[in-house]
């Protein structure tokens, strides 16, 4: 998949590129939980290739389960695999980023089968975590 990250966080892309992991954590705009017990974005980039790493683990106030970063994407719709907690039931799931072109946000879904949308619960525990590499222009 081809990305573009523009307007890094801290400075522009080159001079990022090849750099110790940057915690953009508490700069992050997250919706979906009141408050958390973990709470980890990560990000690095290495030869044109974006490599991003996410804990968030919390008290759900929300079914919307996002995140923001620190840049702009230009990607296709991913799916994968992330470990995730709803409503206290743990699970590994097949999951939906989506991910409107031009913007900074990174929206989860979890999947109950291989069509339907199963939604965060709006209380209880809820927990995202994973990684997700693409590479960038």
């Amino acid at each position: 998949m081809n990305g573009t990250a523009n307007g890094v966080y801290g400075g522009d892309l080159p001079n990022q590129i090849n750099t110790p992991w940057i915690d953009f954590s508490e700069q992050s705009t997250i919706v979906g939980w009141s408050s958390f017990t973990a709470k980890q974005i990560r990000y690095k980039i290495f030869n044109k290739i974006l490599f991003l790493s996410f804990n968030i683990d919390g008290t759900s106030n929300n079914a919307t389960t996002n995140f923001s970063l620190p840049f702009s994407l230009d990607i296709m719709p991913m799916q994968g695999i992330i470990y995730a907690i709803n409503n206290l039931v743990p699970r590994i799931s097949r999951y939906s980023i989506t991910v409107t072109s031009g913007t900074n946000i990174i929206s989860f879904d979890l999947y109950s089968s291989l069509t339907n949308v199963e939604n965060f619960s709006n209380s209880g525990r809820k927990v995202v975590r994973g990684q997700i590499f693409y590479e960038i222009n």
